[in-house]
């Protein structure tokens, strides 16, 4: 009679407990109200403003992370079937930071074929309507995040915003964050857990990364974070410490991450109109009440009614605003930004 060896079995080490209390925390947060505001406040420093969906998100990702990782370096089997570079990490670790830069960049192009399609410029926020508000910009892009929106919506809660407004315009093109994503998570937990040490930094930095990559794109708080981290690890040759730190691996990191700012700045800054809005609406079907807008202009062109703005609210302010005005009454609007609003 064959017996059940026990020793093919996964251990339960502090990193499995540690991921189940994460997800569970996670699912307590989804379901109940309890903890929401804790946990949130935590995680806001580092997901650029935590939202019910991005911490329940932070947290089941980086708890399953944690679980595969554990299993993975206590099964030999495992490791014989997934390594394939001679027991080096540094490829999968490439891959992934390569893969998901890419990614990004075409969440740039997807942005601007959306806004050659209504003739609109391409420093523009965009603002979707039906059937719930949702953003996309250049510089915070949520065309990713909508499809992630529409495959969980039918066990995310109503007020959970899933930008699932703005789906239908990324289509086709967005759907490559789908594969894309599920090779970062796996090539991403492979090669790290192959790391000497420090393994829970690189998790915590790969969970950003593809947090960031749906939930605001390359130019996303979460995901310059977690690139930066991860390419300390892939410099550091998978010994991710502050002894491993040095000036070399630093310099590295530093000079990829400074093109990709660099990007980031001529577009915050250089698509910017400091003097006047543009607000572009498609499809009114009424008219509003723009009183508080100060609006100089308003040209009609077909489907398009243009209001050129001078204004000195705020552009958060303003697009708060602007889903207030036209909710209901329009399909799309088009915005320009000030960056120096912000400050």
């Amino acid at each position: 009679m064959n017996t059940i060896n026990r020793d093919n079995f996964p251990k339960i080490t502090p990193s499995i407990i540690a991921g189940i209390v994460l997800i569970l925390i996670g699912v307590i947060i989804l379901v109940t109200d309890f903890l929401d505001s804790i946990v949130t406040s935590i995680l806001w420093p580092i997901l650029e403003g935590s939202s019910e969906g991005k911490t329940v998100l932070f947290l089941g990702i980086l708890g399953s992370l944690l679980i595969i990782c554990s299993i993975i370096r206590q099964s030999p089997w495992l490791q014989k079937k997934v390594y394939r570079f001679e027991n080096n990490q540094r490829p999968y670790v490439a891959s992934v930071i390569i893969i998901l830069i890419i990614c990004g960049l075409v969440g740039l192009l997807i942005e601007a074929y959306i806004r050659s399609q209504f003739g609109v410029g391409f420093f523009t926020i965009l603002t979707s309507m039906d059937p719930n508000t949702s953003t996309t910009s250049p510089m915070h892009s949520h065309i990713y995040k909508s499809i992630l929106g529409y495959l969980s919506y039918n066990f995310v809660p109503m007020h959970v915003n899933t930008a699932s407004s703005i789906l239908s315009y990324g289509l086709p093109y967005s759907l490559i964050i789908i594969p894309v994503w599920i090779f970062s998570y796996i090539c991403g937990v492979i090669g790290i857990s192959q790391m000497k040490t420090h393994r829970i930094v690189s998790l915590f930095a790969l969970t950003l990364a593809l947090i960031g990559i749906l939930d605001g794109g390359i130019f996303s708080q979460p995901f310059l974070i977690g690139i930066f981290i991860l390419l300390c690890t892939y410099y550091s040759n998978g010994e991710f410490s502050i002894r491993k730190l040095n000036i070399g691996v630093l310099n590295n990191a530093v000079i990829v991450m400074g093109y990709m700012l660099l990007v980031a700045m001529i577009i915050e800054v250089g698509g910017s109109d400091t003097e006047l809005h543009t607000l572009t609406v498609i499809n009114q079907t009424e008219p509003v009440d723009m009183s508080q807008f100060d609006v100089i202009s308003t040209e009609v062109d077909g489907d398009k009614t243009i209001y050129t703005l001078n204004t000195t609210m705020p552009d958060k302010e303003l697009i708060q605003e602007v889903f207030s005005t036209f909710q209901s009454k329009a399909d799309l609007t088009f915005m320009s930004w000030n960056f120096y609003t912000y400050f």
